[in-house]
């Protein structure tokens, strides 16, 4: 079993494995190109996201700063407003429904 099929079923695994540094690695450039936008750079914010995030719905708003691990784990649906500040801890899936 590798060490990602160990994270996602939830047994001890080596989180220093290439697979997380170089997942870590990817967030970190998406998540400094967030937070380097403006406030009213609602489309460059949303295609960020929607590379970052496993999934994400309609008329979603991800307030700035925010952190997560991967962001390929998280899953939001439609009409979801996250505040600033927030840190998602998504070493295994997190799904926001509508």
């Amino acid at each position: 079993m590798t060490e990602l099929e160990k994270c996602m079923a939830g047994e001890y695994y080596n989180c220093h494995d290439s697979v997380f540094l170089e997942f870590k690695s990817r967030t970190r450039k998406l998540l400094k190109a967030y937070h380097g936008l403006e406030y009213e750079q609602k489309e460059e914010k949303r295609r960020i996201l929607e590379e970052l995030f496993g999934g994400i719905g309609a008329s979603v708003s991800v307030a700035a700063p925010f952190i997560c691990d991967y962001g390929r784990n998280i899953y939001v649906g439609n009409r979801v407003s996250v505040n600033m500040n927030c840190t998602f801890v998504d070493c295994n899936q997190i799904v926001i429904g509508d």
